[in-house]
């Protein structure tokens, strides 16, 4: 029995619990009998028991031994003692040296991670290991090398999507992808992997009617209709832009479409907390985490049940977990999530922090600005927050929402009150049904005392988008302006729209009251001017209006 073969079968047969055991005490063995092992099949034994200790997710010790691998062999070399048959048995440098890099990032040290790699000499670089360089480089903060590296990757193999869409977010134009691609010309069979690149050029330029445009023309009209990939694609477009309605569907029909995948679906579960969907958000959370506990979708998902419930510190433990899911470093949604439940809980500057901490990841974002503004805005430090507002239309563009809340800031102080209105209104001019805007400038109408342009502004929203806000509000502005029958209207427009809302119903039994309160005491001050007789005088005689004058038409069934 040769004792190297049984331990390569061992390998081959993927028993590495087996290896695990016995390798050590084969290597014990060989320090004290040099005889037992050639120096070669000692450096191979080290090399199958790291792998062993790799596949157990034994990091540490796996790279102890790859390192004690690489160095006998680099002894071996240096004597002359590594003969060409053996040099064919042992594993190359290259490879030990990937395995290597997996053991560090692991173990989160990503630095050492790169420098084990660029050991390798570039020539005998392969594509794995040039791609996990240019990731490594993107990690360190080192773009221009990480470019070098992903186009090495394309070279080799044009269609290595996730190489692409790294290149793109490291800036490279649409037209030198498709050169480097297609050698600048796509056949016709590849055209739909063509647009689908421009597609995501446009998403990472934050052009998102451009991208959003040709997503759904992939959808509609291509060999992509129905593909997982694309219907995210499409739905994180509508997603950034702010559109959380129209990223829903194809969102939710990716998921139905693969359940299994979780790429996209922490965007799944914002959108469906921005709608308040409690319950679809926990049942999404469910299945994400009985697919796999240890990313950081399910978490995110969860996180937001948790603070749609109101249940804040369990949702910054869950923030806290799927930050630790991501590695080397926190994804931007945890990130997010995280930021966004310290702000509920009132801790600001720990709120500010996170969102900062994501603002270096994804300065497209828009909720990381709203998230700091606001938290400036509660610590008194409205300069830093006028300042973080003008930051995100420098970084996102100017937009609806970025002009708003840029505004919202301004309408803090009454010296840029007038200032803020222009913001709002220049907010509406690209999107006349935002919302946050049309909240704000009304409100800002109402405090400056312009209702009458409130409610021309309200009027005007109605009939573009009615809502069960819209028409309160107008109700309630009617009200202000002693208009009680058209606020009454309003209010039973509102509740036929949320049959069930709470506000709207009260609002309706204040309306109620109040007009039953001054109807009875109308009656009592006309009972009053009735001159005193020893008969008891009728109606027809004293001429009494039963109904009060202006509530003449009211039918009092509708108060009860």
């Amino acid at each position: 029995m040769i004792l190297q073969e049984q331990i390569q079968i061992l390998f081959e047969n993927k028993l590495f619990t087996n290896i695990v055991a016995l390798a050590p005490m084969v290597l014990s063995a060989t320090d004290n009998n040099t005889e037992l092992l050639p120096p070669a099949s000692v450096a191979q034994t080290m090399v199958y028991l790291a792998d062993s200790f790799l596949e157990q997710k034994e990091y540490g010790k796996a790279e102890v031994y790859y390192r004690k691998a690489l160095d006998l062999r680099k002894t071996l070399s240096k004597q002359r003692g590594l003969g060409s048959s053996a040099a064919k048995e042992l594993s190359a440098e290259t490879e030990i040296r990937y395995q290597m890099h997996i053991c560090h990032l692991a173990l989160k040290q990503p630095v050492q991670a790169l420098l084990v790699l660029q050991g390798i000499p570039a020539k005998l670089r392969s594509v794995k290991v040039n791609m996990a360089l240019g990731k490594l480089y993107v990690m360190n903060g080192l773009e221009r090398p990480a470019i070098s590296a992903y186009k090495e990757v394309i070279r080799e193999c044009p269609l290595a999507i996730e190489a692409t869409l790294a290149l793109i977010k490291l800036g490279v134009s649409y037209v030198e992808l498709v050169r480097l691609i297609f050698n600048g010309n796509p056949s016709n069979n590849l055209d739909w992997i063509a647009q689908w690149i421009k597609g995501q050029c446009h998403l990472h330029s934050c052009e998102y009617l451009s991208a959003s445009t040709i997503f759904c023309h992939l959808q509609d009209a291509s060999l992509l209709k129905d593909d997982v990939t694309n219907l995210i694609s499409q739905g994180t477009t509508f997603f950034l832009a702010g559109d959380f309605t129209s990223a829903l569907q194809p969102l939710q029909r990716a998921h139905a479409l693969d359940p299994l995948s979780l790429k996209g679906m922490d965007i799944l579960a914002v959108v469906l907390a921005n709608e308040k969907k409690s319950a679809e958000l926990e049942a999404l959370a469910l299945k994400l985490i009985s697919v796999s506990d240890s990313s950081f979708e399910p978490w995110v998902a969860m996180g937001y049940h948790y603070l749609l419930s109101r249940k804040l510190t369990r949702a910054l433990y869950l923030a806290h977990k799927a930050c630790t899911c991501c590695t080397p470093s926190p994804g931007i949604e945890p990130l997010i999530l995280k930021g966004t439940v310290l702000q509920e809980m009132k801790k600001w500057p720990e709120a500010i922090t996170h969102f900062r901490e994501g603002l270096q990841i994804a300065p497209h974002r828009f909720e990381i600005y709203r998230g700091i503004v606001h938290c400036y805005l509660a610590l008194q430090r409205s300069r830093e927050a006028i300042n973080m507002a003008a930051s995100s239309l420098h970084h996102i563009g100017h937009t609806p929402r970025t002009f708003t809340l840029y505004a919202s800031v301004l309408l803090k102080d009454p010296v840029t009150t007038a200032k803020g209105k222009v913001f709002l209104e220049r907010a509406l001019n690209m999107d006349s049904r935002y919302a946050p805007a049309v909240f704000l400038l009304i409100d800002s109408y109402e405090q400056a005392g312009q209702r009458s342009k409130a409610i021309e502004l309200l009027n005007k929203q109605i009939n573009q988008q009615p809502s069960n806000r819209l028409h309160h509000i107008l109700g309630d502005l009617l009200v202000k302006n002693g208009e009680m029958d058209k606020a009454l209207e309003q209010y039973n427009s509102a509740l036929m729209i949320e049959p069930n809302n709470v506000k709207t119903m009260e609002a309706i039994n204040r309306l109620e009251n109040a007009l039953v309160a001054k109807l009875e005491n109308h009656l009592d001050l006309e009972a009053d001017d009735i001159p005193d007789s020893d008969e008891e005088p009728t109606i027809e005689e004293v001429d009494i209006d039963p109904m009060g004058g202006m509530w003449a038409d009211m039918n009092l069934d509708q108060f009860r």
